[in-house]
């Protein structure tokens, strides 16, 4: 990617960015917007080539990508505000919002590219989507775990839908140990257990390409404990609700609702 990028909007997923593509010796020189001035000047502190602008118009003038990384309901505000030029790249990481809905606040017509770049671009672990497909932003974010380059906005939009899941994952894991603690178990030993047990499964996950399907085969024995709660808990039903949840936030996504 460019050896110069700037992010407007610093909370944790544009933190996350930085602090993974600092952990290599590959890093460009990242301009931050000023608005979050306590992560920015932390980020600042920690990592060199890194550095805090007077504005967010600042940003746009010393960097070559631009990464949006704000809220949805602060776009049209924040944009009105700044002059980006036509050869400037937007890496839009704002939830929900089309290229369609951001090329009306870009007048002078620059590229966008949508991406949705999740928590583990910290570790170097997460895959990230783009749409569409730009070589420059995909390697930059390849080296933050790797990419998957949707054909067609709404096939991007889906991946915006499945990140709807990962409050609900925790939430999971926090019935598994206050049902442990209602068997008796303190708190924090529950917790420690039940953080210790996904925590394998999730180095499974990223040492293995096996398909979901032959990782459920190979933790359940034929009429054993796993395969018990799984279609006691796990049926179609449940399976139909989850499914049908993902297609409101789907909806909601892509403003079908």
């Amino acid at each position: 990617m460019a050896s110069t990028i700037g992010i407007i909007g610093v909370g944790e997923i544009a933190s996350a960015i930085v602090e993974g593509a600092c952990a290599g010796d590959d890093r460009p020189d990242f301009f931050l917007s000023p608005r979050n001035a306590e992560r920015s000047a932390k980020l600042a502190s920690d990592f060199d080539r890194v550095e805090v602008c007077e504005s967010n118009q600042d940003v746009i003038d010393r960097s070559e990508h631009v990464i949006l990384a704000v809220l949805p309901q602060q776009t049209e505000a924040v944009l009105a505000e700044l002059d980006i030029p036509a050869d400037r790249t937007v890496v839009s990481a704002i939830a929900g919002v089309s290229v369609e809905s951001l090329s009306p606040l870009l007048p002078q017509n620059p590229t966008i590219v949508r991406v949705i770049p999740l928590p583990p671009v910290r570790e170097r672990q997460g895959v990230t989507a783009v749409y569409p497909a730009h070589p420059e932003v995909e390697e930059f974010f390849n080296v933050l775990g790797g990419t998957v380059v949707a054909d067609t906005e709404r096939l991007f939009s889906t991946l915006s839908a499945t990140t709807a899941t990962m409050s609900a994952y925790y939430a999971y894991l926090q019935t598994i140990a206050d049902w442990l603690v209602s068997q008796g178990w303190d708190q924090a030993d529950a917790d420690r257990i039940v953080r210790g047990q996904f925590a394998g499964l999730g180095n499974k996950l990223a040492a293995t390409d096996s398909s979901f399907a032959d990782l459920v085969t190979g933790h359940e024995t034929p009429g054993g404990l796993n395969e018990m709660l799984h279609h006691e808990w796990m049926n179609e039903d449940n399976s139909a609700a989850l499914s049908a949840s993902l297609d409101r936030v789907f909806a909601r996504v892509t403003g079908t609702d």
